[in-house]
């Protein structure tokens, strides 16, 4: 029996063309939370009236069990029938790891249809999804009553079990197979993301469950205090170290996407001055042999006049872009690589931030709106205030503008009562009430394993208190946007 009969084919990379990093005993509860696991395998089996459990490669348990059946209840309850169930649970596993698709079989114990999709990450197998306990023929009741005087269970009870409906064609349930083996894939890509976040992300989280640990130690063994307050010191400081670094690697991640954007943005002018600039050679060299053969004729005069003039008018407007696109890319590239002060005027600046975040802006239909004095000079960061525009603008397209709508974005300037206030406004999804005393905190976000770093915010709000030594608020009504306030004081008669 073949889960490839029905013309399936299950077989791909699960992982992506990604580079590999070292599993080190990583195990999958320490890529995904249990209680994702288990709410993922509940709904699978209650939608499709299906047993359904994830174990390891030995069969022992990861998750608990959805949905088994009252006979497979019973002969896990046994010490000899749990291990029965393990080892059949790992002889499959092994089978569908070995075809790198889902596969089924009868249950080594009971006679029951039982299937097992691979679970692998960064091409190293690492749990089995199980699913089963299907009869989709007649069980052999003397068979069941054999087996339980094996393993030491009720044969009464057992065989009483069997009048619970568990019917379901072969068909059938290679079409719940197909649909076990897309989730199976998807389970292996969230853990792969968490994967890639890096050795040094693993470590963080090692230490935020060490940290959990310690508090609970706390409560129940306040003798144990002085010691306990070390090693939390210690942890502390160590997540500190990590965070200061993932920081520093999502700033040169925002660079690299400002610099492969912008790349490709000038690729567009570029080339088509190149086109504009190879066609004028050959015209002008065509012209230039009738000239010396004295077969020139006026009207291909003319013509090569006309051609030439427009050729130019193509070369000079897209070489203008070219330019303005570089000047843009190099003003914000290299403020945000800069430390020191500078004068700059900042609407412009805004305007120069935006133009380099044209790649993302241009596969949108949003409107963003400035509202600033034209007049407006300041001494500061420019690099901090690119920072704080660009991800703001990023966080809006991520998280307020589901795909497909259209929205605005307002960003408006002043100086009130010695601060420059800054309010940006967006009109999207806004934020949930239970999540607004979160959004700063380093590493939440609400899109786990879907790319979400959860340190855009918190970058801004580390650079407007600390660097800009001024304050952050955020507001929001569900359905009615988002509005981050931001003060900075003012100061040398007018100057930050």
């Amino acid at each position: 029996m073949d889960s490839k009969s029905q013309g399936y084919d299950f077989r791909g990379d699960t992982t992506g063309v990604i580079a590999k990093t070292v599993l080190e005993n990583i195990t999958l509860l320490d890529l995904i939370d249990n209680y994702e696991l288990q709410q993922i395998q509940d709904v699978y089996a209650e939608t499709l009236g299906i047993a359904t459990i994830i174990t390891d490669l030995d069969g022992c348990p990861i998750t608990q069990p959805s949905n088994f059946s009252k006979v497979c209840i019973m002969v896990r309850a046994t010490e000899k029938g749990f291990a029965n169930c393990m080892y059949s649970g790992k002889v499959l596993g092994a089978k569908a790891h070995q075809l790198r698709r889902p596969t089924y079989q009868k249950c080594l114990s009971c006679g029951f249809i039982d299937a097992s999709a691979p679970i692998i990450v960064d091409g190293q197998h690492i749990a089995n999804w199980v699913i089963g306990q299907i009869n989709p023929h007649e069980i052999d009741a003397e068979l069941i009553r054999a087996y339980a005087w094996e393993i030491g269970a009720d044969p009464s009870q057992m065989v009483d079990a069997l009048s619970e409906p568990r019917g379901m064609s072969l068909a059938h349930f290679e079409k719940v197979l197909r649909l076990l083996w897309l989730l199976a894939q998807k389970i292996s890509t969230m853990a792969y993301t968490n994967l890639l976040l890096s050795r040094d992300n693993l470590k963080l989280s090692q230490a935020e469950k060490e940290i959990k640990k310690l508090n609970l130690a706390l409560e129940s063994r306040v003798w144990e205090f002085e010691t306990a307050n070390e090693d939390l010191q210690q942890a502390l400081a160590r997540l500190q170290e990590t965070q200061e670094h993932l920081i520093q690697q999502e700033k040169l991640a925002s660079l690299g996407s400002l610099v492969a954007g912008i790349a490709h943005e000038i690729n567009t002018p570029v080339g088509t001055g190149v086109t504009a600039a190879s066609y004028l050679e050959q015209e002008t060299q065509t012209i230039l042999n009738q000239f010396r053969n004295n077969s020139l004729k006026k009207s291909e005069l003319d013509n090569y006049i006309s051609a030439a003039r427009d050729a130019t008018s193509i070369i000079l407007l897209n070489l203008r872009r070219a330019s303005e696109l570089i000047s843009s890319f190099k003003q914000v590239a290299v403020d945000r690589s800069s430390d020191s002060k500078q004068n700059f005027n900042l609407k412009k600046y805004i305007g120069a931030v935006l133009l380099s975040l044209r790649p993302q802006l241009k596969k949108t239909d949003h409107a963003i709106i400035i509202n600033c004095d034209e007049y407006l000079d300041l001494h500061s960061y420019p690099g901090d205030f690119s920072h704080i525009i660009t991800n703001l603008i990023i966080n809006s397209l991520i998280h307020a503008f589901p795909a497909g709508t259209k929205g605005t974005i307002t960003i408006d300037v002043s100086i009130i009562s010695d601060k420059l206030t800054l309010i940006y406004h967006d009109d999207g999804v806004g934020i949930p009430h239970h999540h607004l005393s979160k959004i700063f905190e380093p590493f939440f976000t609400t899109r786990r394993g879907q790319g979400g770093t959860g340190l855009g915010l918190n970058i801004i709000y580390n650079i407007v208190t600390q660097n800009l030594k001024g304050s952050i608020i955020c507001t929001s009504q569900q359905g009615k946007g988002v509005t981050f306030t931001i003060f900075i004081p003012i100061r040398d008669g007018g100057t930050l």
